[in-house]
């Protein structure tokens, strides 16, 4: 399959190069590279599938025929759910060792120090 078969195949871009590249400009002093432009394109197209497959199957699995703003936001906390749940995590394992740490300052097993004064 050439290039120009496999792009008539394909369903149109939800984001549109042009768009996006003017969007990347604006967003910082950085010039973007034209393969970087690519791969963010790329990757945003991706995700765009992705949270419209799942909100698609959120309304499906609602016995619905029309996706609403909910099945998005659904769809979207699917995806970043396990981010934010990484996010916590190190959060509380900061908290933890925080919490450790202090705990063998107590020590007089483990403590550096304690005897110096």
């Amino acid at each position: 399959m050439t290039g120009d078969e496999e792009d008539s195949n394909s369903p149109a871009s939800p984001v549109k190069p042009h768009s996006l590249k003017n969007f990347v400009k604006e967003q910082s002093d950085m010039r973007a590279g034209s393969d970087a432009v690519d791969e963010l394109h790329h990757h945003l197209d991706f995700i765009a599938e992705r949270i419209w497959l799942e909100a698609a199957k959120e309304a499906e699995d609602d016995d619905r025929k029309t996706v609403k703003q909910r099945d998005v936001q659904e769809a979207i906390d699917s995806v970043t759910q396990p981010h934010d749940l990484i996010k916590e995590t190190s959060r509380h394992l900061s908290y933890m060792q925080n919490m450790i740490d202090g705990q063998v300052e107590k020590s007089p097993l483990y403590a550096e120090n304690r005897y110096d004064d």
